[in-house]
C-alpha cells in the first residue's frame, strides 16, 4: 500500500476516532454499528479537504482559518446547535448567552474543540508519521471531488432530516438569515486561508519545555469545555462568559504565534502538546464508563477505547521522536 494511500485512510478515521469516540460523544457500541460511516464523511473527508487545501495552498498558521471553517459548518450549518436551544447536547448552556440568535458560549466552545481535536490534531498525528509527504498533495482531481462530494452530501442529508424531525421534538425552526450569515463567515474563513498562503510566522521569544507543552496540552481541552458549563450553572451573565471566552480564545493564539510557530519549537514539543491533548480524553474514558448505569448511552467499552488509544498514543510519540533522532 503506497504512503499516500496510508495517509488519506488515517485522515478519514482519525478525526472521527479522536472527535466523537474517545470523547464518548458517540460511544462503541453506536459508532461501530453504524455511525463510523456517517462520520467518516463527515470528520474524514473534511479533514483530508483541510489537508489537501494545506499542502496545496502552502498553509502554515492560517490553516487555523479552515480548521475553524469546518467547525462552524458542522455545528453550525449541518447540526443547528448554535441556533437550537433543544439541541440535546447542550444541557445547562441552553439558550445561555443567547445574543442576535446564537448562543455564543456553546458555539465558542464546539469551534474550538472541533478545530482542534477534529481537525488539526489529526493532521499533524499524519504527517509527523510520514514526514517526507508533509506538502505533498494526497488526492488527485477525482479523488478531490469525492471528497468534496462526500462531505457535502452528509451534511444536506443531515440538515435536511433534522428540519424534517426538530420541529416536531425540539419545537426548533430554521433561520435562513442565521444560516445565510454562517455560511457567509465559511466563505470569509477560506477566503482568509487562501489570502495568506505561503505567509509564515517565526517569532524567536524564548520556548517552553517539551514538558510545559504537555502540561498545557492537558489543561487544554478541559479549560475550553468545563467553564462555559460551570458559569452557566452558577447562574452568571452570558456575557462575562463570553467575555472569558474571549480572552482564552485569544491566549490560544499568543500561544500558536508565540511558541508554536516558534523558530526554536522542536517536534518534541508539538508531540508533546498534542500528546496532552489526547491524554485528557483518554483519562476520561473510564469515569464514562463507570456511570453507564445512570447513562442512557451504552458507554460500555469505554475504557477499553482509552487503554488502547494511551497505547497507540505511546506508539506513535516514540516513532515520531525516533525518526527526528536519526535526522539529526
Amino acid at each position: 500500500m503506497k504512503q499516500e494511500t496510508k495517509m488519506i485512510i488515517l485522515l478519514l478515521f482519525l478525526p472521527p476516532m479522536l472527535g466523537e469516540l474517545l470523547s464518548g460523544s458517540l460511544p462503541p457500541i453506536p459508532f461501530f454499528t453504524g455511525g463510523i460511516i456517517f462520520l467518516v464523511l463527515l470528520y474524514g473527508c473534511g479533514t483530508v479537504l483541510i489537508r489537501e487545501a494545506k499542502a496545496r495552498w502552502n498553509l502554515h498558521w492560517s490553516v487555523i482559518f479552515l480548521a475553524v471553517a469546518y467547525g462552524i459548518l458542522e455545528e453550525g450549518t449541518m447540526v443547528q446547535s448554535f441556533f437550537n436551544v433543544g439541541h440535546v447536547d447542550l444541557g445547562v448552556l441552553s439558550g445561555y448567552g443567547m445574543y442576535l440568535g446564537v448562543q455564543w458560549p456553546w458555539s465558542i466552545a464546539l469551534t474550538v474543540y472541533h478545530a482542534t481535536v477534529s481537525t488539526l490534531i489529526p493532521i499533524v498525528i499524519v504527517e509527523y508519521l510520514y514526514p517526507e509527504y508533509k506538502s505533498v498533495p494526497l488526492l488527485k482531481k477525482r479523488g478531490t471531488v469525492a471528497c468534496l462530494a462526500g462531505f457535502v452530501f452528509i451534511i444536506v442529508f443531515f440538515l435536511a432530516v433534522s428540519l424534517k424531525e426538530l420541529p416536531a421534538y425540539q419545537g426548533y425552526h430554521f433561520n435562513v438569515l442565521l444560516n445565510i450569515v454562517t455560511l457567509a463567515v465559511v466563505g470569509l474563513l477560506i477566503w482568509l486561508a487562501y489570502t495568506y498562503r505561503e505567509s509564515r510566522i517565526m517569532t524567536k521569544t524564548r520556548v517552553l519545555s517539551p514538558f510545559m507543552f504537555g502540561f498545557i496540552g492537558f489543561w487544554f481541552m478541559p479549560l475550553n469545555l468545563f467553564p462555559p458549563n460551570i458559569l452557566a450553572g452558577m447562574q452568571v451573565s452570558g456575557v462575562i462568559t463570553i467575555f472569558l471566552q474571549v480572552i482564552w480564545v485569544f491566549l490560544i493564539l499568543i500561544f500558536v504565534f508565540y511558541q508554536i510557530c516558534n523558530i526554536n519549537t522542536t517536534k518534541r514539543h508539538l508531540v508533546s502538546f498534542v500528546f496532552g491533548c489526547i491524554l485528557f480524553l483518554i483519562v476520561l474514558t473510564p469515569l464514562q464508563e463507570f456511570g453507564a448505569a445512570q447513562n442512557p448511552d451504552p458507554t460500555v467499552g469505554m475504557t477499553f477505547v482509552g487503554v488502547i488509544s494511551l497505547i497507540l498514543l505511546i506508539i506513535w510519540r516514540r516513532k515520531v521522536l525516533k525518526s527526528e533522532q536519526k535526522s539529526d
